[in-house]
């Protein structure tokens, strides 16, 4: 399955300073820099985003610089994203904008139940391996090879910015260059 900026979607899934701070700090720190370039790369392309918070009264806010990249930031207490009826509704609203990439923590809870809801109710969820973690590196390979059993493309952040774009003659493709890098 191919990626289009015009069908695509952001889902940005609890970038909450408590999740992220049991994550070991460079595979951490390495991952927040893809959700970085992919966070950047979708405003740039006019790609939604939606950024969700797991439980906020305990685990805190979404961090600062994704709550100001993301439109929405819904809150939700289901491990997956599509089981709230709040996101959901939010999906359902974007107007054939099917293909959801899934980024964030943790990769064998929210993302994996995520991923999986979402494909089974007619979604192209594209989860970007390199965007996700986990507190234990084993949980979130498990994770991705459930994820491709199921069938549900992963991705990495390098080929999903490419993939937005299509070519090298599209407009933005300067703009986005020193994402690319």
């Amino acid at each position: 399955m191919l990626l289009h900026a015009q069908t695509s979607l952001l889902l940005l899934v609890d970038l909450q300073d408590k999740l992220l701070q049991t994550l070991p700090p460079a595979p951490r720190n390495a991952m927040l820099g893809v959700i970085q370039r992919l966070a950047q790369g979708s405003r740039i392309l006019a790609i939604p985003q939606l950024a969700t918070a797991q439980y906020p009264q305990g685990l805190g806010a979404v961090r600062e610089e994704f709550r100001q990249s993301a439109a929405t930031v819904l809150e939700k207490t289901a491990f997956s994203c599509h089981r709230d009826p709040a996101i959901r509704q939010w999906l359902e609203q974007q107007a054939g904008r099917r293909q959801v990439v899934l980024v964030g923590v943790e990769a064998h809870i929210c993302i994996l139940q995520t991923a999986l809801d979402l494909q089974s109710h007619g979604w192209s969820p594209v989860v970007v391996e390199d965007a996700c973690a986990a507190r234990d590196p084993a949980h979130g390979a498990n994770a991705m090879m459930r994820l491709r059993q199921a069938g549900v493309c992963i991705a990495n952040g390098e080929s999903v910015l490419y993939e937005w774009l299509g070519d090298a003659a599209h407009p933005a493709f300067k703009t986005l260059a020193p994402l690319l890098r």
